[in-house]
């Protein structure tokens, strides 16, 4: 009975542990082909990942969504908050912005993305958006 029991357990934590490495390699569902180094994307912004990474439509489903890393830009001495998932959701989400894809890093584009001729990066880093990023999940 005792090596059931044991067995049981180790079944359950098994199935536990595969299903959490499911959700981990599905993180994302943008799934586009990244385009080269110096294209442009231009497009909605309809998924952010984290402060650092978001998902640019280039068509109506997920398959059409490339995903970018942000390229890190100099913080200005002024600029005191850093971003978060919340203020780049309260400044990119839903809003056409403009790529520039500079590197490659863990076989995603690097990008400097901008949102009405702004750097995005510098976007979030503003108190409004910090403020308005609060009320993100």
């Amino acid at each position: 009975m005792a090596f059931l029991s044991r067995y049981l357990c180790g079944l359950i934590g098994a199935l536990a542990l595969s299903g959490l490495a499911g959700a981990a390699q599905a993180q994302t569902p943008c799934a586009g082909a990244a385009p080269a180094v110096g294209a442009e994307l231009h497009g909605p912004v309809l998924h952010i990942l984290d402060a650092d990474h978001l998902c640019v439509a280039q068509g109506a489903t997920p398959d059409q969504w490339v995903e970018v890393q942000l390229a890190p830009e100099p913080v200005q001495t002024t600029a005191t908050l850093q971003p978060s998932r919340g203020s780049l959701m309260a400044v990119a989400f839903a809003q056409n912005v403009t790529c520039r894809i500079l590197d490659q890093a863990d076989g995603l584009p690097v990008a400097a993305c901008r949102l009405d001729d702004q750097s995005l990066r510098g976007l979030t880093r503003q108190p409004a958006a910090y403020v308005a990023g609060q009320a993100w999940r």
